[in-house]
């Protein structure tokens, strides 16, 4: 009998594990454990409510710019134009009379259509088209900073202090950066069980088989894009609201950082496999490394180094896993 009930309990044991591995998450979650424990050892009060805090504030942008790309590699695609759009989208937002357009609410409105055009440019670039989408959001990208540059030549602007005092804010006791994060997060995971979701994914994975089965290869890119974008707005209004002002040349990392929380989270570059919740695993090891080169007294010019170096464990631990599988 007890021979009987060990079988269960040894295939339940093993299926997180194996569940774990199919995710991709593996080596995301191996480096966030060794960079938790390295600002662990740096900042005895890394875990107190302020330091929480901060982090969350200044992870936040990250981690929505992330995972909008991420959503954009599911279906098989790359955006390369989203730090020069977060640079846009900052720099009309502090170009704007704050106390005009209804307010900062009208601000954020301005914002959320400038995302969705640009969205909609690269989707369309893309998806109808048939631009490949290194070189079509590469270029789309130099268009949005030259775009920005002429909005704002110089570091200037406001941005209301409605906008910065509600994100350094607090809701029922959480701060919003996080609420911030959490809805984002949760409409992903609604988006996923949508037949919408589901779409991306399977585009992603199988382009060939999805236009066979009746998806609509191009209007399910497009849609990829747009979802992203509004992602990419909702990180660029965090970060305006923490620079409260402006600057052409603000999101100039945030393009190649989305790529490696990507990488580091284990969604596949080839589209259809991994989830945005790798990406967001991915921007909090990045945010993490940038604290323990900070704390640890390491000069910042080997910032880009250790980042360097931790996308290639990634990269990696991929491509050791792939040849498991094969």
């Amino acid at each position: 009998m007890s021979a009987v009930t060990g079988q269960p309990r040894t295939r339940l044991a093993v299926a997180p594990w194996q569940a774990l591995r199919r995710s991709g998450l593996g080596p995301g979650l191996l480096m966030l454990l060794v960079v938790v424990s390295l600002n662990i050892a740096l900042q005895p009060d890394f875990f107190s409510g302020s330091s929480l805090s901060g982090n969350i504030a200044t992870f936040a942008p990250t981690i929505l710019i992330c995972v909008a790309q991420a959503v954009i590699v599911l279906s098989r695609e790359l955006d390369l134009s989203l730090g020069a759009g977060v640079s846009l989208i900052n720099c009309v937002m502090a170009s704007l009379p704050q106390d005009k357009l209804g307010g900062p609410l009208g601000v954020i409105a301005v914002a959320v259509l400038v995302a969705l055009l640009l969205g909609a440019v690269n989707g369309l670039l893309v998806a109808y088209a048939g631009l490949p989408s290194l070189v079509a959001t590469f270029a789309t990208g130099a268009i949005w900073f030259g775009l920005a540059l002429t909005i704002m030549p110089q570091p200037g602007g406001v941005i209301s202090d409605a906008i910065g005092d509600g994100y350094a804010g607090t809701l029922l006791g959480i701060p919003v950066p996080l609420l911030i994060i959490a809805v984002a997060m949760a409409c992903w995971a609604l988006l996923a069980r949508h037949r919408a979701g589901r779409r991306i994914i399977a585009v992603g994975s199988n382009p060939e088989a999805a236009a066979v089965a009746g998806i609509p290869l191009r209007r399910t890119k497009l849609l990829a894009y747009l979802v992203a974008w509004m992602l990419v707005c909702l990180g660029a209004i965090a970060i305006s609201a923490q620079t409260m002002s402006g600057d052409p040349r603000l999101g100039q990392s945030y393009t190649l950082a989305s790529v490696a929380a990507v990488v580091i989270g284990g969604v596949s570059l080839g589209g259809g496999r991994g989830t945005p919740w790798g990406a967001l695993i991915g921007a909090l090891v990045l945010g993490l490394v940038t604290n323990v080169i900070y704390f640890a007294g390491i000069s910042s010019s080997w910032q880009e180094f250790v980042k360097g170096f931790v996308i290639v464990a990634a990269l990696g631990f991929m491509v050791l896993e792939g040849r498991r599988r094969a």
